[in-house]
């Protein structure tokens, strides 16, 4: 084979790899041991997209971030950065928690959305900052409850916000033993116009196949990028323990989402572009090797 066309084949291999995407979030929650009072950061060792601890109550462990659960008047819950999600057509939200107790009605493992009232739908801190309702407007949900059942959950991805886009719902039912740490995975991609898909693991188990979802991603306001809170401000605060969250841009497939569970919340994950560099110094180094 001639050192050009060696160069072209293993090249598009390498833009295939780039193309394949990549983990764009990572929350381990690794601050020192003790309060995490209101305003502490949390990292995101990736994207550089901190979180930022919101309300009473929550507490660092070393490796966790622990919420207290209850009123979501007062009590804490994990803030993201805005938009984290609308800007792709593919994501994947994976993590590892501890539910502690039945802390109250429909309590959210994450819920990224808006709310009604002003301020675009944006909720600055505990209560209701914007002077409006308390439903949920936008909104792509994974709940820890179902009302007051912790052996039931619930997928759900709302858009009315302009009205009139819809909403779906996905439900499982898991036991939820309290103490005991899950890992969970929720993939979102876009399928044409108007229209995408829900996919959801937890313990390795899938939920939800293949859901349909009336709207796109690009559809949803995420001003609120909440972990433990709901954009439906009466429904209460998770009590438990984040070990890890994080956020792809693409949809993990059953086996990808296998060997992350298997690896743990605290795996080494190698860098986006190792493999593509790789590729690129075997390229050139055949290009230029001696004949």
């Amino acid at each position: 084979m001639k050192r050009s066309l060696i160069l072209t084949s293993l090249l598009t291999g390498a833009g295939s790899l780039a193309m394949q995407g990549a983990l764009i979030h990572r929350y381990s929650f690794s601050n020192t041991a003790g309060e995490a009072a209101d305003g502490s950061k949390f990292t995101d060792s990736v994207g550089g997209a901190n979180g930022t601890v919101r309300g009473a109550g929550a507490s660092f462990t070393g490796s966790g971030l622990d919420l207290p659960g209850g009123s979501s008047a007062t009590q804490a819950y994990g803030d993201l950065p805005n938009n984290l999600i609308s800007v792709h057509s593919s994501v994947t939200m994976e993590g590892w928690v501890t539910v502690s107790s039945n802390a109250g009605n429909w309590t959210r493992i994450f819920d990224f959305g808006s709310t009604e009232g002003g301020n675009g739908g944006e909720i600055i801190g505990p209560g209701n900052t914007n002077g409006g309702g308390t439903g949920g407007l936008d909104y792509i949900l994974l709940s820890a409850s179902r009302g007051n059942n912790y052996g039931q959950q619930r997928v759900e991805i709302r858009n009315e916000d302009p009205a009139g886009g819809g909403i779906a719902t996905h439900d499982s039912n898991v036991n939820t033993v309290f103490g005991d740490p899950f890992h969970f995975a929720l993939t979102w991609e876009d399928t044409g116009v108007s229209t995408s898909q829900v996919n959801y693991w937890r313990n390795g188990v899938q939920q939800t196949t293949n859901g349909a979802v009336g709207s796109n991603i690009s559809d949803l306001n995420d001003v609120n990028m909440w972990l433990g809170r709901s954009n439906w401000l009466n429904d209460a605060n998770l009590d438990g323990t984040f070990d890890e969250f994080r956020i792809y841009d693409h949809a993990l497939d059953a086996s990808e989402i296998a060997a992350s569970m298997a690896a743990g919340p605290d795996a080494t994950i190698p860098e986006p572009t190792t493999g593509l560099l790789g590729l690129l110094g075997l390229a050139f180094a055949m290009l230029f090797r001696r004949r």
